[in-house]
């Protein structure tokens, strides 16, 4: 891949969420070192958009070509399939989210442990390593799943409504975190949010869907 190569190109992709058209002749370019901001009214595909472009929404027609560093991209998506009553701790989190198959009971294998203890300390919450997740706030939550889909090194990471139901202090904390990221760690992202505000001096791009929309160069 050269240096001008996109990460992940779509070319007239059309979806649908359930029978509903959502978005039509869809085509972008994501480029290594942008931070791609989406926004739009409820409706218009944002979701759909992203969970196509992660690989687990088939379009109705077009293509994804993406390229060999965003083959395996992270994604955080807007509703977490956690049951914050259930005992588990922070690091157990991350644990099962590992993608390696090392089995493991009654103790996190030291195989995973450097990995899980680098992510947390990452995003500044190697505080919270041992804590059960129905203790955390909804900003800890957060970094925390977000830890989880850095566990594999994605170049690629997608988030759907990050600070959805976060107060003002936490969203303004986890702008700053996404921001370190990209800065600091060169990554490059893409957050779906109808929150302008939280997109304001926080992508390097910004996309807008219309429902319906005929086309995006």
């Amino acid at each position: 891949m050269t240096t001008d190569s996109p990460l992940l190109e779509s070319h007239s992709l059309t979806l649908r969420h359930g029978t509903r058209q959502v978005l039509t002749a869809f085509s972008c370019a994501i480029h290594r070192g942008e931070l791609l901001g989406i926004s739009g009214p409820n409706g218009c595909g944002k979701t759909t958009l992203l969970k196509a472009l992660v690989g687990i929404h088939r379009p109705v027609c077009g293509s994804i070509v993406r390229h060999r560093l965003a083959r395996k991209p992270g994604y955080v998506p807007q509703h977490a399939p956690i049951d914050r009553s259930f005992p588990l701790t922070a690091s157990e989190f991350l644990a099962i989210n590992c993608h390696s198959r090392i089995p493991w009971i009654g103790g996190i294998p030291r195989k995973l442990r450097h990995g899980i203890c680098g992510k947390l300390d990452c995003l500044g919450i190697s505080h919270l390593a041992a804590r059960p997740l129905g203790k955390l706030s909804g900003g800890e939550l957060q970094r925390v799943r977000i830890a989880a889909s850095l566990l594999d090194d994605p170049a690629l990471l997608l988030l759907d409504e990050p600070s959805n139901h976060l107060d003002p202090a936490a969203a303004a904390s986890l702008k700053q975190l996404l921001l370190h990221l990209h800065q600091e760690h060169s990554l490059t992202l893409i957050v779906v949010s109808h929150d302008e505000s939280f997109l304001d001096g926080l992508s390097t791009r910004r996309l807008t869907l219309d429902a319906p929309l005929l086309a995006v160069a």
